[in-house]
């Protein structure tokens, strides 16, 4: 059962859509972007999303975890019921979309999930390292439009193409209620690839990841901007870009062998503590020929993690460089490696008063700034810590962007021009803290 939060979410919002049906006959307006609200489950530190499937009167309301890197939706369908709900079968063109395989089939009762003669795609659990092959269907999901500022309408989406799986498929799936999942990938059945197309909006895509489950919403929007954040400050009008790199060889647990890979990579070209290089080889930035190193960005890892090579030099000059601000260090909590007293480093409105961390990316001037709220992380009474991780000498990416790091940053990906658009901190007004319903 959903959440008393999700449940009054969505009733403020139909209840918008509802007023403006109920006023008489109304054709909604070609939206000019779709919206979803994301909120952060504070004890697995995972992002998730809420939408609606099945029969317009009485829709499944699905809390579903948020993947950037998967190909696909899906969630459990053992007790979904929908009389609009099809199966799709093996060898038809849907199938062959959703890069399906030839048969699956049921010994049990028919319902959603449970059918001969059918589709079956991948799905993956990361939480149990879980992977099986569900029946691939189709329903209406309803989605909701917005200016950027305002939620406006609800909108049906016939025939949203996801997995429909078994329970044992979202077992330990992390999350608030969560029972699926919402992959935002390149592939053509990720969530906005197939509302992009239904729609004919452009073929990008923005995520605002919230830092904080408190009465703070983050974004995902889809279709392109504006993006208001705060009221009345479009963001789009102020991104940097970088371009999107493709790893020659996917990395993902549910890839084909030999497939590029449809996560998302960028080219970070250096690394500095307070304005100086951290020395380490650049050719962990790139990829080598089994597509081995890199840097990805993933909504499900919660910290940055980093090869040893990086990490090792990146937490060395960092504590140098905090011992110049007398902070203190102290006795580091697992899985962390470089902790401080928290009463050294002053909280700013930007978080903890530490040597500032940027990211130096691909393209003229283009930097991500961590400023303490984004690399520090309280990770007991009295004591905060360097919020990357140690990911060991022969990690598959070199550097995986995880959350924390993302957190109230606006991320544009622009998937006609391969590029990755990215704000400057909206930490001050918590992503979408101001949306208007």
């Amino acid at each position: 059962m959903a959440s008393s939060q999700t449940l009054t979410t969505l009733f403020i919002i139909s209840l918008v859509s509802f007023c403006y049906a109920a006023s008489g006959q109304f054709k909604l307006p070609k939206p000019r972007a779709i919206h979803l609200l994301i909120r952060k489950n504070e004890i697995t530190l995972q992002y998730y999303t809420t939408f609606e499937s099945g029969n317009s009167q009485v829709p499944t309301t699905i809390d579903a975890l948020i993947d950037l890197g998967a190909p696909s939706v899906w969630f459990d369908c053992t007790t979904y019921v929908s009389s609009s709900y099809k199966r799709a079968s093996c060898g038809s063109n849907r199938c062959k979309k959703a890069q399906g395989l030839s048969y699956i089939g049921c010994n049990s009762t028919p319902r959603p999930g449970c059918s001969n003669n059918t589709c079956g795609i991948f799905v993956y659990n990361l939480a149990r390292d879980y992977s099986s092959i569900q029946e691939l269907g189709e329903d209406t999901m309803q989605v909701y439009s917005t200016d950027g500022e305002y939620i406006l309408f609800t909108y049906n989406v016939p025939k949203f193409q996801f997995a429909c799986s078994d329970s044992a498929a979202v077992e330990r799936l992390p999350g608030d209620h969560t029972k699926g999942l919402v992959g935002l990938s390149r592939t053509e059945i990720s969530l906005p690839s197939q509302i992009s197309s239904y729609f004919k909006l452009a073929k990008k895509f923005a995520v605002c990841l919230p830092s904080s489950s408190e009465h703070v919403f983050g974004d995902i929007f889809i279709g392109g901007g504006p993006y208001y954040m705060p009221i009345r400050e479009d963001q789009s009008l102020s991104l940097v870009t970088t371009p999107l790199i493709v790893n020659p060889n996917g990395t993902a647990r549910i890839q084909s062998e030999g497939d590029l890979s449809n996560q998302y990579f960028i080219n970070v070209k250096n690394i500095e503590v307070s304005g100086k290089s951290v020395a380490f080889s650049p050719s962990l930035l790139s990829f080598d020929n089994n597509g081995v190193g890199g840097t990805k960005i993933s909504t499900t890892t919660p910290y940055t993690i980093l090869h040893s090579s990086i990490y090792k030099p990146l937490v060395k000059d960092f504590v140098k460089e905090a011992s110049l601000n007398n902070i203190k260090r102290v006795k580091y909590v697992a899985p962390f490696g470089a902790c401080f007293d928290p009463k050294t480093a002053p909280n700013t409105i930007t978080g903890p008063a530490i040597p500032n961390i940027d990211l130096v990316l691909e393209g003229s001037t283009v930097r991500m700034r961590l400023y303490g709220a984004n690399s520090m992380v309280k990770a007991k009474n009295n004591v905060i810590c360097l919020a990357f991780i140690d990911g060991g000498s022969e990690p598959t990416t070199s550097v995986v962007l995880g959350g924390h790091q993302l957190e109230n940053y606006l991320l544009e990906f622009d998937l006609t021009v391969s590029t990755l658009g990215l704000s400057s901190s909206v930490l001050l007004w918590n992503c979408s803290n101001n949306r208007k319903f």
